[in-house]
């Protein structure tokens, strides 16, 4: 049996992913959150072996900081990111934040039952539509083999995220001129020219 906790902020989602995968004798929705805090929570509460998280939580880009803090906790859950956002660069920054899986929405619920199954039993399943998918999965690809530094892929987040250097170092508590050093090294590294050549 596999334990899920469903984090979603839309309701009627929410209630569509719980019947789906209820539906089915080896899944068991065993928590469901609406925010970050209630979802740290039910993982403390119940030990569930997947967390299903949108890439947004309130409109902003919360699900991708909670997968982060999810993979941090020791022997913690797998995640599968599932959202409806599929700009070529978001299954890039779920990757980036620890995601075991990927899935848009515009699959179908075989798709999604699949996923949630493979990703428990410990595959990597990164299903994105066919025009963002190339692109993310070569960046994804390239951010994998390189020796991108824990603070050079935080940086490439925010780039990602199309944050500007002075809001990077903002973030970061740095000066611009540390960052502007961070984002060279991070595209020599990928082997790009420049950061609008990230988004294709």
């Amino acid at each position: 049996m596999v334990k899920i906790v469903i984090v979603e902020d839309h309701p009627i989602v929410r209630l569509g992913l719980a019947t789906v995968l209820g539906a089915h004798e080896d899944l068991s929705v065993v928590a469901e959150a609406t925010d970050s805090g209630a979802a740290l929570a039910a993982v403390a509460d119940t030990s569930p072996d997947l967390v299903i998280l949108p890439l947004r939580l309130g409109g902003v880009r919360d699900g991708l900081e909670l997968c982060r803090e999810i993979k941090s906790v020791e022997r913690g859950p797998r995640v599968m990111m599932y959202t409806s956002y599929t700009s070529h660069s978001d299954a890039t920054l779920a990757f980036l934040s620890g995601a075991d899986s990927f899935l848009t929405k515009d699959h179908p619920e075989g798709r999604l039952v699949e996923t949630v199954r493979a990703t428990a039993r410990g595959s990597r399943v990164w299903n994105v539509t066919a025009d963002t998918g190339v692109s993310a999965r070569s960046l994804e690809e390239r951010v994998q083999r390189t020796t991108l530094t824990a603070r050079e892929q935080e940086v490439l987040g925010f780039m990602l995220q199309r944050y500007t250097n002075s809001e990077i170092a903002k973030e970061l508590f740095v000066g611009v001129p540390t960052v502007k050093t961070h984002v060279s090294n991070v595209l020599q590294k990928l082997g790009i020219d420049s950061r609008r050549a990230l988004f294709g």
